[in-house]
């Protein structure tokens, strides 16, 4: 039976809004427990690991939701893919492993080392993540309700069993079990439905496909493991750690907005290859304006609440990284059009070499202005952050005008509807600026200041009647 798009994407929000809520209880008691020296040891570690996580990886997840939503009606082609998908997966982990351990033997000592190879109970479990099927299939209940029992248990555990300052390798434990588990849910509810067909296993047509992915897919996440690794190696572990909880927090926040953009890419693509344009144009402009309607506003907002949110989060460990935090807010819509551009535009339309080349030269830039601030002394994490950003804005400038010469898509991407969120997002300054002059303290600061610019939001929405507020409405009418 065919799903709404609306209803893959209520299933996603409640996913990701509990996927922000476990981290919001989690994060706060991890970083005021243990200690910052080992905290940064296990970022620092967690960054690394996280460069051979990726490359494990290989680019399969984002590939396997895109060629699987095409042929989910075709049971050969579709068992074809799925079992060379995985088979691919079982070679690119073992064979980074390989290099792993060799990484951790030449690096790890101490402490260090411990973490390092906790680490490999995660890359085991990359084996088994096959949940691009549950996403091609749109099956986004079951992913739901399995990833909120498991993130109950990880809460459980958090709490039951690091409890001392020095937890730092019991945390790894239960952080890196926690993906195992998850992984092999999936794993087991998939193989129940979905059998292998390994009669006609193709791995050589998918290399290359699967390269471009692996390089595209990961553009933040690569770039801001380029920050972090630079970090640890040219500044200190606990410099990981102020680029890692502000980044970190802000990341959180919008993942509910980057729902639209995960449940979006099954149908886009289908629309393209039935040739649908018409629908294919409807759709993405209606999630474009969605996404910005919800991830400007929430940006803006934790900018202004940056300080006090650092200080909550922390608590008041790591408050004076706020700035970061400041920058690491505004950087989300610069991610959030990256991702539209990436996603919904260039990959579904298989744009892939041009998307590659594109990322390159934002990855080049990025490397080239982090190694001159580390030559002249000023490479932190707040530098690091805004030489990101700045990689970003120019792969975003390409990429729209590349769309626009060679797919004809003007007027979705900046509307007046969007420049109006940004407006109203920048009003949230004064309001911030005035509440703090009366001294009330951050609780108060973040009662009122929420009140005062989800109110102005939601009057503006209401005044200039929003078309985001038909579809709510009509939802909670249906």
């Amino acid at each position: 039976m065919k799903s709404s798009l609306a209803k893959n994407a209520i299933y996603k929000v409640i996913l990701n809004v509990f996927n922000l809520l476990v981290p919001l209880f989690v994060g706060p008691y991890v970083a005021g427990l243990l200690t910052p020296e080992l905290y940064g040891v296990y970022n620092r570690v967690y960054a690394e690991f996280q460069v051979f996580f990726i490359v494990g990886a290989f680019g399969i997840y984002n590939y396997g939701v895109r060629e699987i939503s095409k042929v989910r009606n075709d049971k050969k082609r579709f068992g074809s893919i799925f079992t060379s998908l995985f088979v691919i997966g079982i070679l690119s982990n073992l064979l980074v492993t390989i290099f792993y351990i060799g990484y951790i033997i030449l690096r790890g000592n101490g402490i260090d080392q411990y973490v390092y190879l906790v680490m490999i109970i995660q890359m085991v479990s990359n084996v088994f993540y096959i949940e691009f099927v549950n996403e091609a299939v749109e099956n986004y209940r079951f992913i739901a309700i399995k990833t909120i029992l498991i993130r109950i248990l990880y809460l459980i555990s958090i709490f039951a069993f690091v409890r001392k300052p020095t937890d730092v390798i019991i945390y790894s434990v239960v952080v890196s079990m926690t993906v195992l588990l998850n992984n092999l849910a999936s794993f087991f509810y998939l193989k129940r439905q979905y059998k292998f067909d390994f009669t006609n296993v193709k791995i050589l047509c998918h290399i290359m496909p699967l390269i471009v992915n692996l390089i595209f897919t990961n553009v933040e996440l690569l770039y801001g493991q380029l920050d972090k690794v630079l970090l640890g190696a040219f500044v200190s572990d606990i410099a990981v750690t102020e680029y890692t909880l502000p980044t970190t927090l802000a990341g959180m926040l919008s993942t509910i907005p980057l729902s639209l953009i995960t449940v979006a890419i099954p149908r886009l693509s289908k629309y393209i290859g039935e040739n649908d344009r018409e629908s294919y144009i409807n759709t993405l402009k209606s999630t474009c304006r969605t996404y910005m309607a919800i991830l400007i506003p929430m940006s803006f907002g934790v900018m202004v609440l940056a300080k006090e949110i650092m200080w909550l989060y922390s608590k008041d460990v790591y408050t004076y990284t706020y700035p970061v935090l400041i920058c690491a807010a505004l950087s989300r819509i610069v991610f959030g059009y990256q991702s539209i551009m990436t996603y919904l535009v260039m990959y579904v339309n298989s744009m892939e070499k041009k998307l590659t080349v594109l990322l390159f030269q934002g990855g080049v830039i990025n490397c080239i202005l982090n190694f001159s601030l580390i030559l002249v002394g000023n490479f932190s994490a707040l530098s690091a952050l805004i030489t990101t950003m700045i990689a970003v804005l120019v792969f975003i400038f390409l990429s729209l005008r590349y769309a626009k010469n060679n797919l004809d898509l003007k007027g979705i991407f900046i509307t007046k509807e969007i420049i109006g969120y940004f407006i109203i997002g920048i009003c949230f300054i004064p309001i911030s600026i005035g509440v703090n002059l009366l001294r009330l303290g951050y609780i108060w600061n973040i009662v009122i200041e929420i009140v005062l610019c989800v109110g102005l939001y939601g009057f503006y929405m209401i005044y200039t009647k929003d078309p985001l507020l038909d579809v709510v409405f009509r939802k909670f009418r249906m």
